[in-house]
């Protein structure tokens, strides 16, 4: 593996630890105050950590040379439109009755689906 990855597991796995430990307290304390207009502040607390989360992944799309650059474009690409039909069939699925879904799982599944989407675009290069 090369420096670039190695530095972006390590600064994407302290991002996403902090994000589990911010998210725990965040709620916790919401849980226990139900009134006061500091909630709103309190419950967003949990995005700081994704930032950091941007600013490592960011950064190693920055390191990729030409063909890497290449193959996170497709995975980008079918992700960003896989989700955005996914989301709206579901979405149409509402009227009909489905439950509501919370939207912190849009990002579980555009990050699932660019996964899979790196995997068929590297399948073309080989």
């Amino acid at each position: 593996m090369n420096e670039s990855c190695e530095l972006y597991r390590k600064r994407a796995l302290l991002a996403l630890a902090l994000y589990a430990a911010v998210l725990v307290v965040s709620i916790e304390i919401i849980s226990r105050f139900h009134h006061g207009w500091w909630r709103i502040p309190v419950a967003l607390t949990p995005v700081l950590p994704c930032l950091l989360f941007v600013r490592a992944f960011v950064s190693l799309m920055d390191s990729f040379d030409e063909l890497q650059k290449r193959i996170a474009l497709q995975a980008l690409a079918f992700a960003f439109a896989a989700t955005a039909v996914l989301t709206l069939t579901y979405g149409f699925l509402q009227n009909v009755g489905l439950p509501e879904v919370n939207w912190v799982w849009v990002w579980p599944l555009m990050g699932s689906l660019f996964m899979l989407g790196q995997m068929m675009a590297k399948r073309q290069y080989r």
